[in-house]
């Protein structure tokens, strides 16, 4: 990620979408496509990590079209904002509007975060943004997509994005006491 210092790695964990936070539809639109259905318009995906540099948190939020085949390449159409940290948020997950049906829509935010209370405060928030997004494998339960992206915030500041982003299914039998 590229700013206002040096490029740098986001240091992403393994986040697993569960039922709560997400709703019921969302967790199960957001499987069922990453299964292999297209049925539906865009699919939104959530990917967070910590800037090694400064210990801030990134968000990016990707919404893609459903259909997710190796080899598209989705230029950004649209920029949309999110409220990270509120449980009020549905735009993180689930099914997505795009606001055009062949290209990605986006939202970027990097907020620092602190405890008690979990408040995100946010340091950069992306108002518009370029760049694509190529599929670059695509099995069941599996995508991988290779980003080349630039925010832009209200002040002017820019940020880019590039390098790769996974998402996967999990499956496992529910354990009984």
């Amino acid at each position: 990620m590229g700013g206002g210092v040096s490029t740098r790695q986001i240091q992403y964990v393994t986040f697993r979408l569960t039922e709560p936070p997400a709703s019921h539809d969302a967790f199960e639109f957001v499987f069922s496509t990453l299964e292999g259905s297209t049925s539906g318009e865009g699919v939104a995906l959530t990917f967070t990590g910590t800037d090694a540099l400064t210990q801030e948190v990134v968000t990016i939020v990707l919404a893609l079209p459903v259909a997710l085949r190796e080899g598209d390449q989705y230029p950004v159409g649209s920029t949309f904002s999110v409220e990270v940290g509120s449980a009020a948020e549905t735009r993180l997950w689930g099914a997505h509007d795009l606001a055009q049906s062949n290209q990605a829509d986006v939202a970027f935010v990097v907020s620092t975060y602190s405890f008690p209370p979990p408040v995100h405060t946010p340091n950069f928030r992306a108002v518009s943004s370029t760049g694509t997004i190529r599929v670059m494998n695509r099995t069941e339960g599996h995508v991988q997509l290779d980003l080349n992206l630039s925010f832009t915030d209200a002040n002017g500041s820019v940020r880019t994005v590039t390098g790769d982003a996974e998402a996967n299914t999990v499956k496992s039998a529910a354990l009984c006491n």
